[in-house]
């Protein structure tokens, strides 16, 4: 049975970001689908992912993508996918608090590139734009800034109970240029991975090496379409 790709985007922004691999898979002739993440609080995030893998893995196998900020998401509300690809990803273990790892994982200079407003939303500044798309083309970088969201929910401090990625073949891919999330909290997680990837990328592989990240994403339906269904 054809797999269906599912991502999932970070902070910020919506699955818009997903347009340039969602064309190559067309071409692979591999079914793809972004979500939108509500952004309105981690419980809700949680909730979109659950009922987007439920829907979809009720009639086919399915390759969850998380990219960043959506790790956390798709570790809470996953579990269903037959596959998952945590793209320079939050990947939280049992019995550790997101938040308090988030000193770990966020890069200095993307900490400075954000703010809070006055309704308690989390907004990017312009200067967020080189930092997240540094090796992206600059339409693209363009594009993207213009659709930033702002963000109400939040790292969770709770650990996330048995993270859906441990319930099955889990790839990480590791973003060797990026600026936005620490290189070596990326490779923490690619080591507890299945397998893991390193792509000479900024944050936004989707924008700066989606060919490299399309064919590894095919490789990945190749897998999830030979393995049995449990």
């Amino acid at each position: 049975m054809d797999p269906l790709i599912l991502f999932v985007h970070g902070a910020n922004h919506d699955g818009w970001c997903w347009s340039p691999v969602l064309e190559r898979l067309d071409h692979a002739g591999v079914a793809g689908r972004a979500v939108d993440l509500p952004l309105t609080s981690f419980e809700d995030d949680t909730a979109t992912v659950r009922e987007a893998v439920r829907e979809a893995a009720r009639v086919r196998p399915v390759v969850l993508v998380a990219h960043s900020y959506g790790g956390l998401p798709v570790s809470a509300g996953g579990k269903g996918a037959d596959r998952f690809v945590f793209v320079a990803a939050r990947m939280p273990l049992p019995g550790q608090s997101p938040s308090a790892h988030t000193q770990r994982w966020g890069h200095p200079e993307f900490r400075a590139a954000w703010d809070t407003d006055a309704d308690g939303a989390v907004v990017l500044r312009g200067e967020a734009r080189e930092v997240l798309y540094s090796d992206s083309p600059l339409n693209m970088a363009h594009l993207a800034s213009e659709r930033w969201r702002p963000m109400w929910s939040r790292v969770p401090e709770e650990p996330v109970s048995e993270p859906a990625w441990m319930s099955a073949p889990c790839t990480y891919v590791v973003c060797r240029r990026d600026r936005t999330v620490r290189v070596e909290a990326q490779r923490e997680c690619a080591a507890r991975a299945t397998e893991s990837f390193e792509i000479d990328c900024d944050h936004s592989p989707f924008f700066s090496a989606p060919d490299r990240l399309t064919a590894l994403l095919v490789e990945q339906a190749a897998h999830a379409a030979r393995a049995p269904r449990t």
